[in-house]
């Protein structure tokens, strides 16, 4: 399937992908603003991108997977094992060694999730790329390498500092586990992510001297993600502050990415056995809103209420773990060809 070039390169509209996907940065501004004017704790900036931003976006994986009849039908199996898989992997470490083995499995679904948001900005170039046109597989290729260069290399920077890398909620203290970098390993690697951004910005210079077209909704995107991934793992100290960062921008852009997507389906009429998309086709927009927020508030109240247990965590590990693998698979256009068709994405 290849997209039809419109012009401005768009996903949906200038004012859509601005709002959502990349102007939507401000969200997590805001909330770092309001962290280091003193307005809330980083255990209230962690609490409310919760139940605002991520667990309403992993409810929308939900309403393209294990609540729609034909998804089910093909991939129920699959699902039931890994959350299974899931369950067992942090339900056991969290009963028979919650002070030994458990906290690696929880690094490691820290871990995860970065890599998880990285590829969805992947993703995001890849369409803005087919609404460009005439984007070069070798390009293609480079941008992609740039967009690891401007998330990953912050976070190895970030190593350098043991402080850097720890959890802190009032008087308790969780370092993730990391490999030690060295001073000036951190510099050399701080001067690649500069050397990245500049070759990134001459090139952007050059194509568009030569007459590009429509290049800049993908330069939006660009400096989006380098601005947030800078400014959590760069700027912000705080751990927990900076995590609240780079997924609540995350979770914007997969909200708006995926409302297209159900409205679309549901405009088409499309909603046979898929319960979310049938309000949406109703327009019962508050409803689908209302179940979004209350699935947030169901996953994350045992994390909320209960303290003195490790196996209070494991709800909201469940689901964000699931939610992992199972978006891993959703947004594969060969194995699932009517994703393009309900983002608009046509054949020519």
């Amino acid at each position: 399937m290849t997209s039809s070039v419109p012009s401005s390169g768009f996903i949906v509209s200038p004012r859509y992908d601005t709002l959502l996907f990349t102007a939507s940065l401000a969200a997590p501004l805001v909330l770092w603003a309001a962290f280091s004017l003193g307005l809330m704790t980083g255990v209230a900036v962690y609490v409310a991108f919760q139940l605002v931003f991520n667990l309403p976006h992993n409810f929308q994986t939900w309403t393209m997977s294990v609540l729609d009849e034909e998804d089910r039908a093909k991939n129920g199996r699959r699902y039931a094992v890994a959350a299974l898989v899931i369950m067992l992997a942090l339900a056991v470490p969290m009963v028979l060694s919650p002070d030994g083995v458990y906290p690696w499995v929880r690094d490691a679904l820290i871990y995860w999730g970065y890599y998880h948001l990285v590829r969805q900005h992947y993703g995001f170039q890849r369409l803005y790329e087919r609404k460009m046109g005439g984007v070069s597989d070798r390009e293609s290729w480079w941008y992609g390498r740039y967009l690891d260069a401007v998330s990953y290399l912050p976070l190895l920077i970030r190593f350098r500092d043991p402080e850097l890398m720890t959890i802190r909620v009032g008087e308790s203290a969780s370092t993730l586990h990391h490999p030690a970098l060295p001073g000036p390993v951190a510099l050399g690697l701080l001067g690649v992510y500069g050397a990245a951004i500049v070759a990134a910005a001459v090139h952007h210079a050059w194509a568009a001297a030569r007459g590009r077209k429509v290049w800049v909704p993908r330069a939006l995107l660009l400096l989006s993600v380098t601005a947030c991934f800078a400014l959590a793992a760069l700027v912000v100290s705080d751990l927990i502050v900076a995590i609240a960062i780079v997924t609540t921008f995350h979770n914007i852009q997969y909200l708006g990415l995926v409302w297209f997507h159900n409205r679309n389906r549901a405009d088409a009429q499309q909603t046979h056995g898929n319960a979310p998309i049938g309000w949406l086709a109703a327009r019962r927009f508050a409803l689908y809103a209302a179940v979004s927020i209350v699935y947030g508030l169901i996953i994350f109240a045992p994390r909320a209420a209960i303290r003195g247990t490790r196996l209070a965590e494991l709800p909201l590990g469940l689901v964000v773990a699931l939610h992992y693998y199972v978006d891993a698979r959703l947004w594969r256009f060969k194995d699932y060809p009517k994703r393009g068709a309900w983002l608009l994405l046509k054949k020519t």
